[in-house]
């Protein structure tokens, strides 16, 4: 009976520690999520706070140099404006620090070759944008600037399937975004942030996959672009995310 008792009384002693071994880690878990969190958003609303400020000191530069820049918003669909009649240079949304120039500033048309024009546009244009985004306050947050080239969906002349004329679309879309890509590098070449360029600048085509819809259809002149993307990196919070999903196997963005 006395060893019954005693075989009890180490049961229940066993599981009590048990449970607060349990208990104890999911404290330890409950303060790492939420420290994660926290930090997550910090790190989201700072970026976020130096891109805006980014793209307000890219426009009053512009204005300047009497270049004229248009906020837009690219999450949310486009509506012709009044004051879209007057010049345009370039677009900027504001939130994610886009930049959008239209073919009309930089080539001829169904040509990759920067014009003339372009290449002035661009020598007044690329020094104030990247001086601004290599500022500490939003370069510690960037990954990658992708040179993004688009198209409209005009089919070229000649008996081509729907995949030829996308491809030759595409060529036409990623030699003008290599193009921009390599006036960025010579036109930097004497900057401190130089060697930064080749380890974050990214050149894609994307043909005439993601064409401007304007009241509903399509806005050739504006399809017709070469888009500055800024990618940034994962604030760490998203670390604690990729590690519930896939466990160890993730890769972080640098």
């Amino acid at each position: 009976m006395a060893r019954k008792k005693q075989a009890e009384a180490e049961e229940n002693i066993f599981w009590v520690t048990m449970s607060d071994l349990f208990l104890g880690m999911f404290m330890v878990f409950a303060t790492l999520f939420f420290a994660f969190v926290t930090n997550s958003g910090q790190g989201s609303q700072a970026a976020q706070e130096a891109t805006s400020e980014m793209v307000q000191e890219v426009v009053q530069e512009m204005e300047k140099q009497d270049i004229k820049v248009k906020m837009i918003d690219e999450n949310k669909p486009e509506e012709t404006k009044p004051e879209d009649k007057d010049k345009v240079h370039v677009e900027m949304d504001p939130q994610t620090g886009l930049v959008r120039i239209s073919d009309l500033e930089l080539f001829d048309l169904n040509s990759a070759e920067l014009t003339p024009h372009g290449r002035a546009f661009l020598n007044k244009f690329i020094p104030v944008y990247f001086d601004s985004i290599y500022k500490k306050e939003l370069s510690q947050y960037i990954s990658a600037v992708v040179i993004q080239g688009h198209t409209d969906s005009t089919n070229f002349r000649g008996n081509y399937s729907v995949e030829q004329q996308y491809m030759k679309n595409m060529n036409l879309s990623m030699n003008r975004a290599y193009n921009v890509a390599n006036f960025i590098f010579v036109k930097c070449s004497s900057k401190p942030y130089q060697k930064d360029l080749t380890h974050t600048i990214k050149v894609e085509g994307a043909s005439s996959s993601r064409p401007i819809i304007i009241n509903g259809k399509e806005d050739k002149t504006k399809s017709r672009r070469v888009e500055l993307r800024l990618m940034l990196k994962k604030p760490t919070g998203d670390v604690l995310t990729e590690f519930l999903t896939n466990g160890a196997n993730y890769e972080d963005i640098r």
